[in-house]
């Protein structure tokens, strides 16, 4: 009889829903946990060129669950698989995350696990949902940003998967960071992905269009080395394995870029409000490439 059942929600679009599905097998077997993985419905923009996150009425075979969640299983937006769909095909399903009406993304995602008796539990690949916004190499801020003021208020714990495998925070960035976190008792634990776990996920997962997501499982396997992640070459070591648990409530009070897009009623909302600390944004770069491709 398993004795917990989760919800774990990969928290930075795209990919990050693997990390999601990876977590959510490390703690069924260390926690003897049952678990529903989703994710983000917003895929690079190589992939998907219409800037910004999906609306679930864009989805096409999307099961609406509620207004900002959906079952993603046979998914799709017209000829692409978003990875959330790909991951169903391994999991059995896989729920979808809409988080353009941010306001309402934490009561959506509370009523699903009140209704099926789950604990949320973030996700997030590499690392930047640690990020403060001031950061050189940090690209994508407002997925993040919205995803980690949604939990907060649930007080959701927050994984945070491959150790900089998303090449945006520096190792020194998110050591001085993680140790801040545990500085105020909000470090709950670590993992090490094992090998086998990284050898069958890795298998199964080919077809899912992730860099930040496969790493951990590479680094788990023993790859140690220069490794070519998208545009990035990243260092990759068994650091990367790594899965660290924090309290997201925690590293929301560091974050003022989760603070300032809480309570918007819009993804462009939530984008004013990051441009009003200085941020750009990843919509603002998809918004940027879509008008030089007209």
């Amino acid at each position: 009889m398993k004795l917990f059942r989760l919800f774990t929600i990969g928290a930075g679009g795209g990919g990050d829903v693997l990390s999601a599905y990876v977590v959510g097998k490390l703690l069924e077997s260390e926690k003897n946990a049952d678990f529903i993985c989703g994710g983000v419905v917003w895929e690079r923009f190589r992939i998907d060129r219409k800037p910004g996150p999906r609306r679930i009425d864009e989805i096409e075979n999307a099961r609406r669950i509620n207004e900002c969640l959906c079952w993603m299983r046979g998914a799709r937006i017209g000829n692409i698989t978003p990875a959330v769909a790909e991951v169903a095909e391994i999991a059995g399903d896989a729920v979808g995350v809409d988080i353009t009406q941010p306001n309402k993304l934490s009561k959506a995602i509370g009523e699903f696990c009140m209704q099926n008796n789950l604990t949320p539990v973030g996700v997030d690949a590499g690392g930047d949902i640690l990020a403060r916004g001031g950061e050189r190499g940090v690209v994508s801020p407002l997925c993040d940003s919205i995803m980690l003021s949604a939990l907060a208020e649930l007080k959701a714990p927050l994984a945070i998967a491959g150790f900089g495998s998303d090449c945006e925070l520096s190792k020194n960035e998110l050591e001085r960071y993680l140790s801040e976190i545990a500085e105020r008792d909000g470090l709950i634990g670590a993992y090490l992905i094992p090998k086998q776990l990284a050898e069958d996920v890795i298998k199964r997962a080919e077809r899912v269009k992730t860099q930040a997501s496969k790493i951990p499982l590479l680094a788990a396997k023993g790859y140690f080395g220069d490794y070519q992640s998208w545009d990035s070459v990243i260092s990759v070591s068994i650091l990367n394995a790594l899965v660290f648990f924090v309290r997201s409530e925690v590293v929301y009070e560091l974050n003022p870029m989760a603070k300032a897009v809480r309570g918007c009623k819009s993804i462009e909302e939530a984008n004013e409000a990051l441009h009003s600390l200085g941020i750009k944004t990843e919509l603002d770069i998809e918004l940027e490439l879509s008008g030089t491709l007209k």
